[in-house]
């Protein structure tokens, strides 16, 4: 029979389900037909109105609220703030939890989701299940006290940064292990040159100064931030330069987008599925500091302009592209296009420079090594299982 392994998150935000999809993704590549994976939104899947409703505030939150946000970041980072959370969460969630748990009887449980690990490991416990318990840190390099539970069997992290930060925060060492940001596969196996990329895509490739820098501008796949902005203050003042822009699935930007006369060659899309390919075939892109789309980015080698980010749990990774000199941090569209301009200029050596950081910071086997670390423990916990029943049976005689 497949072992089952449980993946806890919650949709506030992309990048916990982008995480757990990543790492499932590569277990059913390194062990077909082994696994079986299961990612369950605690709070859409297991709660009732109108609790199942309040991830759906989390893209206010994280773009016109973002104020909010920030207050509720440091508000419960304090630990009396915390233990309230937990015992109001409980309240409302440990039933329908204690019931799914005892009928699906996982094998490995991985918490992607801040909120998820003292919980869920208690509903583990409470349910005697006697199984590993993960937790894989999905914000880059600041970790929130939430993350942290010192009882977890193992805690992932993607940098130095965070894991010097998990143990400041009560992670025993040993516990900690340093394995990069999970992200689609489809990244660790890009093989194809610019060039090559450029052509599928039908990006301009020249023009009568020579090569045509493109720019990638990018807003999650919910097309949040000033990307209009950018684009057109990009366009005017980068004139040897090209755009691919993409809307995810925000539909009003991108019909806003395409009605534009654009001062330079300019593609536009909504939601796509081979962001690779685009990252692959762009020489700067121009996004939000999420952790997801960095680590993407530093895979592809792909000098960042940063032009905005989450106060709190991106503040750092805002720090740590700058401190590797991988990018740059731009919030004015203004800015953001003379920077543009400086970098595409014939003979700058900025860039080449900043693709080399980028590459060096990149770690495109993440997922692939969280998957063979789950493995382990799960193929460990069977062994402990066996030993104990061997030892069992010998006192029987």
């Amino acid at each position: 029979m497949n072992k089952r392994i449980l993946f806890l998150m919650s949709d506030t935000g992309g990048g916990h389900r982008a995480s757990a999809n990543a790492i499932s993704q590569a277990l059913h590549h390194l062990y077909p037909d082994q696994y079986e994976t299961h990612i369950e939104d605690i709070w859409i899947d297991r709660t009732y109105w109108p609790i199942n409703r309040l991830p759906n505030a989390y893209p206010w939150l994280s773009d016109s609220g973002v104020r909010w946000w920030g207050l509720l970041w440091r508000a419960t980072g304090r630990r009396p703030v915390r233990f309230s959370l937990f015992t109001t969460a409980d309240l409302l969630v440990t039933r329908p939890m204690l019931r799914f748990l005892r009928a699906m009887r996982p094998d490995l449980v991985v918490s992607v989701h801040p909120g998820m690990n003292h919980m869920g490991l208690r509903w583990v416990r409470r349910c005697g299940l006697d199984v590993p318990f993960v937790t894989v840190v999905t914000d880059m390099v600041t970790v929130h006290p939430l993350w942290i539970c010192p009882k977890v069997t193992a805690c992932m992290v993607s940098t130095e940064p965070a894991r010097r930060q998990a143990l400041a925060l009560g992670m025993p060492a040993e516990k900690i292990r340093l394995f990069g940001q999970p992200v689609s596969l489809q990244f660790a196996q890009m093989d194809q040159s610019k060039a090559a990329l450029r052509q599928k895509l039908g990006l301009d490739m020249v023009d009568e100064a020579g090569e045509r820098p493109c720019v990638l501008i990018a807003g999650g796949g919910e097309g949040i931030g000033r990307i209009y902005d950018i684009a057109r203050a990009v366009a005017a003042r980068a004139p040897h330069a090209q755009l691919a822009i993409i809307a995810g699935r925000n539909a009003a930007l991108k019909a806003r987008l395409e009605a534009v006369d654009w001062e330079i060659p300019t593609r536009v899309n909504g939601f796509v599925d081979n962001m690779p390919e685009w990252m692959g075939a762009a020489d700067i892109l121009i996004s939000k500091a999420g952790p997801g789309m960095i680590s993407e980015a530093f895979i592809a080698g792909l000098p960042l302009i940063l032009s905005g980010y989450i106060p709190g749990q991106e503040t750092g990774n805002v720090h740590y592209v700058l401190d590797n000199k991988a990018g740059a941090y731009a919030a004015d569209p203004v800015e953001i296009a003379e920077r543009v301009n400086a970098w595409t200029r014939p003979g700058n050596s900025a860039l080449a420079e900043m693709m080399r950081n980028a590459e060096r910071l990149a770690r495109p086997n993440a997922s692939l090594d969280i998957a063979r670390e789950l493995r382990c423990l799960v193929e460990d916990r069977e062994e402990q299982r066996a030993h104990k029943g061997r030892r069992n049976t010998l006192r029987d005689f």
